[in-house]
């Protein structure tokens, strides 16, 4: 998300700010659950611009990022997306600002040992220059940023919001969210007309984590900013981009083509957060941004019932941290990898959180 270098994220939560977005949600009641995590995450390697175990600046041309939304391509590579990405070029100086700023941009791995870092094979652009995949419309929106991605009928999928307007630390209000596909392997994308509008019972999915379950996809929404509780829609795969085929989790039953029925499956305040199915656990895992800092919570199923949440990673350690994305190749032992974003410098990181089986 874009950010100067200069510019510092804050605390993440505000009781009056939470109590008033919370009022009145019945939430699914968490349940108590035997701790997953045997230690606290810590940093494992800087993963982006100068310096980085990768060379970010000279084979991306990527000086300054954020988020490191990961996925499994079905194709032996892990497809990361970042978010605001800032380099060098000059012209932008022209225009009052020290660094050229694209939206967004995707680089490619197939870094299996992770425990001295992700080191990067390739990117989308050319030689060089990892290009902006999707050019905001800068008279209705400030950027577009990726929020999850997953591999389904072939094809490459990027859930993505709109962003209107940067508010307090955050806090940010959004346009729309939508779907967009990869039909090469992520060198280049194009809607698909499955656009959520922010308002009505949609708002509730306006940043996501998607999971696929055979051939279920699940999508966990939460609203613009860090304020707001995670709802569940469920869809067939094959019918990924059709809105009106998607069910959602109300009161623990599934109703079809209604979002404003959803209701929360975890608590508010959930801000950026990754959900998989960790075999070593047995369990599906959720990361997410919350006022503490990272949560992780376990469930036997995708709908829940989630359990109350494990502190892995305090708000402040490292300081001003956010958006832990899961690796999906880290899911199967007992030390699970994670993407996570260090406002003071504008970086991405990989942490490392060890596990332990009840």
């Amino acid at each position: 998300m874009r950010r100067s270098f200069a510019r510092f994220r804050t605390a993440l939560a505000v009781a009056a700010t939470t109590a008033a977005l919370t009022a009145g949600v019945v939430v699914q009641a968490p349940v108590a659950a035997a701790p997953a995590a045997s230690g606290m995450g810590s940093i494992v390697a800087r993963l982006t611009g100068p310096g980085a175990i990768n060379d970010t600046v000279g084979r991306h041309d990527i000086i300054g990022t954020d988020l490191g939304v990961m996925w499994d391509n079905g194709r032996g590579e892990i497809l990361t997306a970042f978010g605001d990405t800032q380099s060098f070029n000059g012209w932008s100086l022209l225009y009052g600002q020290l660094f050229y700023w694209r939206s967004n941009v995707l680089l490619r791995s197939t870094d299996r040992n992770l425990a001295d870092g992700m080191t990067f094979t390739g990117h989308a652009g050319p030689p060089g220059h990892a290009k902006r995949l999707l050019k905001p419309n800068l008279r209705r929106e400030v950027t577009i940023i990726p929020t999850a991605g997953i591999a389904a009928n072939g094809k490459q999928y990027m859930s993505v919001m709109s962003v209107k307007h940067w508010g307090n630390p955050s806090s940010w209000i959004t346009n729309w969210s939508g779907l967009v596909a990869s039909t090469d392997n992520g060198a280049n994308w194009h809607s698909v007309n499955a656009f959520r509008p922010n308002g009505g019972g949609n708002k509730k999915f306006h940043m996501s984590a998607l999971l696929k379950v055979g051939d279920t996809v699940y999508t966990y929404g939460t609203p613009d900013g860090r304020y707001g509780a995670v709802y569940l829609a469920r869809v067939p795969e094959h019918a990924i981009e059709n809105l009106g085929a998607y069910e959602y989790f109300s009161y623990g039953r599934w109703v079809r083509n209604d979002p404003g029925a959803a209701t929360p499956v975890m608590p508010a305040p959930t801000g950026e957060l990754s959900v998989a199915w960790n075999s070593y656990l047995g369990k599906f895992i959720s990361l997410s941004t919350t006022g503490e800092g990272v949560k992780l919570r376990t469930a036997d199923n995708p709908a829940g019932p989630w359990s109350r949440g494990q502190l892995v990673v305090s708000k402040n350690d490292p300081y001003s941290g956010y958006a832990p994305y899961i690796h999906p190749w880290s899911t199967s032992g007992p030390m699970l990898y994670f993407t996570y974003s260090i406002s003071y410098g504008y970086q991405v990181y990989l942490m490392r959180l060890p596990l332990q089986r009840s």
